[in-house]
């Protein structure tokens, strides 16, 4: 296989920034030739596809809480009182975004354990879930 004809040509056009990131990838793969980093990237390199939107919703989440702790830490500054309606609001939004990291990262983990080798992605399947997929990109 090492000894294949190759004769198809794929030609394409990069900034000179583009170049320089390019080149300095292919010297840290210890490639000689673009023609071998190239093959090296697509045809023996395992490649992710990352959906970020669920990690937004944690994103927000987790703003919520921050922001609700400055509220109630001013509060109680000021007049010396906490709530406990605050304190169990605030409870619950901890624990809502604790068991959203904890579904993300259970799906993660136990899809790693199931990969075999194969290329990877992650996709979304609905709002605020992630699953891994197998995909054949060859």
């Amino acid at each position: 296989m090492a000894n294949r004809f190759r004769n198809e040509r794929i030609k394409i056009k990069l900034t000179k920034e583009e170049k320089e990131v390019f080149e300095k990838k292919m010297k840290l793969a210890n490639c000689k030739t673009m023609s071998h980093f190239l093959r090296k990237c697509v045809l023996k390199k395992e490649i992710y596809i990352v959906d970020l939107e669920p990690f937004k919703n944690l994103q927000w989440l987790l703003s919520n809480v921050t922001n609700n702790i400055n509220q109630i830490a001013k509060a109680t500054n000021t007049t010396g009182v906490i709530y406990k309606n605050e304190i169990d609001s605030m409870n619950k939004q901890i624990e809502k975004l604790s068991k959203e990291i904890w579904h993300i990262h259970s799906l993660l983990l136990n899809k790693s354990k199931e990969s075999s080798g194969d290329s990877m992605a992650i996709t979304k399947i609905h709002r605020n879930c992630v699953k891994l997929r197998k995909s054949s990109f060859l």
